[in-house]
């Protein structure tokens, strides 16, 4: 009898032991800061042949495979932190030679080539899924500003002046903690910016993109969509004792 009680002593303190160790928790982060390598896929009419040697008036960008960089930042709202106020800053360096190349990893193209730098921001909201715990999921939208550069060098039918065009992205990911603390952590996301929804322009040495007199009579659409491998920094993190 005395084994029987001395057992049930300790499996309800082991029972309280781990209620206590499950109520131990932490806090939404109030900043998450970070940084991503992306590997880009050019989508819509951005996306084409660099063998197309027609008129930049009638066909599409050529390009394909490309690969960047960004930086973000991300301001958590409410007690919950769910909601998030998100900025970000990417570089994307789109190069094609129609040559077979491994995606994202074409440094030397082959002539003929396109090759395009694109510098892009954004501004916008994110609803982040349980953002205490370890792993978080979160989706968002925003609005993009971007400027497009076609260098020098490339197929003369793809050249252009520089051009501004502003957009909206879509974003999803999955984060996950690294740390006890849960201070650094690790993310993959899918990003998808369609990049000239306001400014888009007919005429020499313009992109073409308009639906007006000029160009290819329809809205010629700019879409990238990248898979985003970064590191994350969460800032206001706290332990706490659920009541």
């Amino acid at each position: 009898m005395r084994k029987i009680t001395l057992l049930f002593i300790c499996l309800i303190l082991g029972i309280i032991g781990v209620s206590r160790l499950n109520a131990q928790g932490y806090t939404p982060p109030t900043m998450v800061y970070g940084l991503s390598l992306d590997g880009i896929l050019a989508t819509n009419d951005a996306h084409g042949s660099a063998l197309d040697n027609t008129s930049i008036t009638d066909g599409t960008y050529g390009m394909v495979w490309g690969r960047g960089a960004s930086i973000y930042g991300k301001f958590g709202l409410g007690i919950r932190k769910n909601h998030r106020i998100a900025l970000s800053a990417s570089y994307l360096k789109m190069t094609h030679d129609d040559s077979g190349e491994i995606p994202f990893f074409n440094f030397s193209p082959k002539e003929p080539y396109t090759n395009y730098d694109i510098l892009s921001g954004s501004v916008g909201y994110e609803y982040a899924f349980n953002p205490r715990c370890k792993n978080k999921q979160y989706i968002g939208f925003a609005i993009t500003a971007n400027y497009i550069i076609p260098n020098e060098g490339m197929i003369s039918t793809y050249q252009f002046d520089n051009s501004f065009r502003m957009g909206l992205q879509v974003t999803s990911g999955y984060e996950w903690t690294l740390d006890k603390a849960q201070q650094y952590g690790l993310f993959i996301g899918l990003r998808y910016n369609l990049a000239n929804i306001i400014g888009s322009t007919n005429g020499v040495g313009t992109m073409n993109d308009g639906s007006g007199e000029g160009g290819p009579t329809y809205w010629r659409r700019v879409g990238f969509l990248s898979l985003n491998l970064g590191f994350n920094f969460y800032t206001g993190v706290k332990p706490y004792r659920a009541k």
